[in-house]
């Protein structure tokens, strides 16, 4: 696919840019920013790079018919330098690009399969067709036999702790599910549904394993707008709220770079945290790369009036401090900044990496403060996926978006059921990322 790098002093110059050289429907990859080396080392400036394609060639690229497309052997690179004219973006679509794949070590592995693969065909005669297939079959059958006992040996779980009348085919998924922290209850729920709705069809891995996942993240709830279209005059009001270190700052850029690059909006942001030294100063480095202006609500008494300037922007996006869920005084203050606000949305930011008991009293201390949506951060530090989806179906509130690191827009995605449920079953070990689990 023909795409070109462009790089310039802010992330509108760089949106100006592509869009004069790439056309209005120009797809952008990915964003990143880097730090230009200035004098001698000194006086180095920060520099947006914007990875770029037309929408035809993305089109072409994903549908395999390349026959229009030019493949070039290094990526162009455009520097919009300081003479670039910034102008209003265009509604661009975001496609997330791929993880770069490990080639060293996916080297090595294919190296020591080769040589097991010629050392076996040296001694051994190579089997037909069938006979590969048969070997195949009992090895999957031996390795899932062995990967049961070794659970239910690592969990201490006795036989009886099976639950009554589950076929023999279904017990490997009732303990994937609790090894994987999904209570008891809740397994045993899923596992009964699929065989409900299978019958004694349980031969298929495949098919019971998807059905697993289906009945699994219906106990997950995902909200199916995270961020609705502006329907009046008045902006989309949006808060994020939630306990301190969750990442509500970062996440308040990433949802707002995604409005305003992805769906082409006038997006203004709105923070209340003063109470940390940094918070003010962060949130504004954003907004300068990001081309949007930066509002500060010292009092509730401000807020009323900040959103009557901000009539003119699609969206308004309100990042407020951190509140300890037992600290009731603080929590009473941030409430009277939502009242003064009167958000459309109103976002709790929890981590994935915190306990479960740590999550609904997060959740409780929360939620009467008007939460209708839930996003889940550090996705990717996350060890146990089962315990969430036992929190969120326990929190009632639907689930808006992840994040899975700290780049920005990158590393933010909007909620999916059957993606969190495939994580559950996976597990850690194979990897933390919702990247990870993409299909």
């Amino acid at each position: 696919m023909n795409s070109k790098i462009y790089r310039a002093k802010s992330m509108s110059e760089a949106v100006a840019g592509l869009r004069q050289d790439l056309g209005t429907d120009a797809v952008i990859l990915e964003t990143r920013t880097s730090r230009r080396r200035g004098f001698w080392g000194w006086l180095g400036a920060t520099v947006v790079e914007v990875h770029a394609a037309t929408a035809e060639e993305v089109r072409a690229s994903r549908s395999g018919q390349a026959a229009e497309v030019t493949t070039e052997p290094v990526t162009p690179q455009v520097d919009l330098g300081d003479d670039a004219t910034p102008c209003d973006p265009p509604a661009l679509e975001w496609t997330p690009p791929d993880d770069p794949p490990d080639r060293d070590a996916t080297r090595r592995m294919a190296r020591a399969m080769l040589e097991r693969l010629e050392s076996d065909a040296a001694r051994e005669p190579k089997p037909g067709p069938v006979q590969a297939d048969a070997v195949r079959g009992e090895l999957d059958e031996l390795r899932d036999l062995v990967g049961q006992v070794l659970k239910r040996q690592k969990m201490q779980l006795p036989a009886d702790a099976i639950p009554d009348g589950l076929p023999e085919a279904m017990v490997r998924w009732y303990v994937d599910l609790i090894s994987n922290e999904v209570s008891g209850e809740l397994a045993a729920k899923v596992v009964h549904a699929v065989c409900h709705e299978l019958g004694g069809q349980l031969d298929d891995t495949n098919r019971v394993r998807e059905r697993v996942i289906h009945h699994l993240s219906a106990y997950i709830p995902i909200s199916k707008s995270p961020l609705p279209d502006r329907v009046t005059d008045t902006p989309l009001v949006i808060a994020l709220v939630g306990p301190t270190g969750v990442g509500k700052t970062t996440t308040t850029a990433k949802i707002a770079a995604s409005c305003r690059f992805h769906r082409g909006a006038r997006v203004a942001l709105v923070t209340c945290d003063t109470y940390r030294v940094a918070a003010v100063a962060q949130l504004r480095t954003y907004a300068e790369i990001l081309g949007m202006p930066l509002h500060v609500a010292d009092r509730p008494e401000q807020m009323a009036d900040l959103l009557e300037r901000l009539r003119d922007v699609d969206i308004v996006i309100i990042d407020t401090p951190g509140r300890s869920q037992r600290d009731e005084g603080r929590l009473d203050e941030l409430g009277r900044f939502l009242d003064a606000a009167q958000p459309d949305q109103v976002h709790l930011v929890l981590s994935g990496t915190a306990g479960e008991q740590v999550l609904l009293k997060e959740a409780e201390a929360f939620l009467p403060l008007g939460v209708d949506r839930i996003v889940l951060t550090k996705l990717d530090e996350a060890v146990s996926f089962g315990m969430l989806v036992e929190v969120l179906s326990r929190i009632g509130r639907e689930l808006s978006f992840v994040t899975t690191g700290q780049e920005v827009p990158a590393d933010i995605e909007p909620a999916s059921g059957d993606v969190l449920a495939n994580m559950v079953l996976r597990g850690p070990a194979i990897g933390n990322t919702i990247r990870s689990f993409r299909t």
